[in-house]
């Protein structure tokens, strides 16, 4: 009765833990992405006006021409400053939404690792390696086929009961290990171990992320504006 009060507080905890690192990482990367996204349109919105009223400061404008002509115009007159900006619009948001992406997962690790790695982290990591080897003990074997043992604890990951947000983060930590690295010969060790560490090692050389690429894209573009209005480009 004891020990199964004692697992239920714990579930509770890890899912207590899971629902505030993950409302965290949620929180980051949509005030990364929204203040991003907002500040990149803004700047080339602007960018773009003011290149149409240099352009066309003598009266006329792009109003009297179809889009494409406008386009054509804007190019032929501005050709950097406008095919900057163009490039921009494009790429930026894109950039920014997968960078964004690489900080919010690599902030998140480093807070469970410091957090909860030794009481959520690790013992879920080993869970599922003793579970592979129990139902597939050959996959640890002399001379075993390490892509078929890759694939194998990829999908033990995927289909285990564990919280959904620490998988991923065991999946990401795992596709880093070199399992070319570990010798599968020597019949004293235990693989699941070494499997387990060099995961965690993995999952501690992620450095804490910086927020360095968010400013040089807005930079980029504050850039472009600046130089555009000096007619610079």
């Amino acid at each position: 009765m004891i020990d199964k009060l004692k697992s239920k507080n714990s579930i509770n905890d890890e899912f207590k833990y899971a629902a505030k690192l993950l409302s965290r990482a949620t929180f980051s990367f949509l005030k990364i992405n929204l203040i991003g996204q907002i500040s990149i349109a803004v700047l080339c919105i602007i960018t773009i006006v003011i290149i149409i009223a240099q352009t066309f400061n003598n009266g006329g404008g792009p109003v009297h021409t179809n889009g494409q002509a406008a386009i054509l115009v804007l190019f032929a007159a501005r050709p950097i400053s406008f095919g900057l900006t163009i490039l921009t619009v494009f790429g930026a948001p894109f950039l920014l939404f997968t960078l964004g992406n690489k900080y919010v997962m690599a902030r998140t690790i480093n807070r469970l690792i410091a957090d909860k790695g030794e009481q959520i982290l690790f013992p879920m990591i080993d869970r599922i390696l003793n579970k592979v080897k129990a139902n597939q003990p050959q996959l640890f074997q002399k001379g075993t086929d390490k892509a078929k043992l890759q694939l194998k604890i990829l999908q033990e990951i995927r289909d285990s009961k564990e919280n959904k947000w620490f998988k991923k983060i065991i999946i990401y930590g795992f596709k880093k290990v070199e399992l070319d690295e570990i010798d599968f010969k020597d019949e004293n060790v235990s693989f699941t171990e070494i499997l387990k560490t060099k995961i965690i090692d993995k999952l501690k050389d992620i450095s804490e992320p910086s927020r360095l690429f968010f400013y040089l894209i807005l930079g980029w573009q504050t850039l472009i504006l600046l130089l555009t209005v000096c007619k610079v480009i």
